[in-house]
């Protein structure tokens, strides 16, 4: 099974390739800063703080991510990093069109997403901010999306025929656990856009069914 999805992986890169290059819209790495600054922000009025945190942990459960952190008290909601299969799983949703489906075919990915609520005009995880269950203020919820690349070492790429390319193993690198690392590749802007856009709709909703 293992040696499939490798091959599969090999056979779309260069699809992949092509289709990303024509119509990708991803934001690059470019330092941690750029990795973790907000994809998208979500305004929040005064005495919903309660119900937009509520639909915030919907919104991801139903995307599929296992929360990691839920911290009403500084408001701050984050997921574990969620793999996907891109295209040889159509059942996951992060993805935002064909690029992403045929990248995340071909790499082995993973996406983190972290929601941060703040008093609108202060910066998430400031020390005016006490317990936001207490405060009355507007607030801003800033969504980050980072998409994190797993690596494995010992790739040896045929440059003539790529289904040809194999791996090498290092013992030493097994015992300590290293087989596997991964690296923050980009963010994903596009995912944190939706993800605001299905909690300002839940919101609205329910504000509109009372």
């Amino acid at each position: 099974m293992l040696c499939a999805m490798k091959t599969i992986r090999i056979v779309i890169a260069g699809l992949a390739a092509c289709a990303l290059g024509a119509c990708s819209g991803h934001v690059p790495a470019s330092g941690d800063d750029a990795m973790i600054s907000p994809g998208a922000t979500l305004h929040v009025e005064s005495g919903q703080y309660g119900a937009a945190f509520d639909r915030s942990r919907d919104v991801l459960r139903d995307l599929g991510f296992i929360l990691d952190r839920v911290d009403a008290q500084q408001g701050v909601i984050a997921t574990l990093p969620k793999g996907t299969g891109g295209i040889a799983t159509p059942w996951d949703r992060e993805q935002s069109g064909l690029g992403d489906r045929l990248e995340d075919a071909v790499q082995r990915q993973r996406r983190v997403v972290r929601i941060e609520f703040a008093p609108a005009g202060i910066e998430p995880g400031s020390e005016e901010v006490r317990d936001l269950r207490l405060d009355q203020r507007a607030l801003d919820a800033q969504v980050s999306v980072t998409v994190y690349r797993v690596n494995q070492p010992g790739w040896r790429l045929n440059t003539q025929a790529i289904l040809e390319s194999t791996y090498t193993r290092d013992p030493r690198l097994d015992e300590r656990s290293m087989g596997l690392y991964s690296v923050a590749a980009r963010r994903d802007d596009e995912l944190a856009r939706r993800i605001a856009e299905r909690v300002r709709e839940r919101l609205d909703r329910q504000t509109a069914g009372r």
